[in-house]
C-alpha cells in the first residue's frame, strides 16, 4: 500500500514539473526578454563600481 502512494506521488511531481516547463514557455513567448542594450550594460557596470567605491 505504502510503496502505490509513494508511486503516485512521483508521477504527480513529474507531472507538475512538465506542466511548470509548459508554463514557461508560454510566458516567454508571450513576453519575451529583450536584451540589454550595450549603453545598459555599460550604465550598470558603471553603476556596480560606483557602489563598491561607497
Amino acid at each position: 500500500m505504502l510503496w502505490m502512494i509513494i508511486v503516485l506521488l512521483f508521477l504527480i511531481l513529474i507531472d507538475v514539473v512538465r506542466l511548470h516547463k509548459k508554463i514557461d514557455k508560454l510566458t516567454n513567448q508571450l513576453d519575451p526578454v529583450v536584451p540589454p542594450t550595450e549603453k545598459e550594460i555599460e550604465e550598470m557596470l558603471d553603476s556596480e563600481t560606483t557602489s563598491f567605491e561607497k
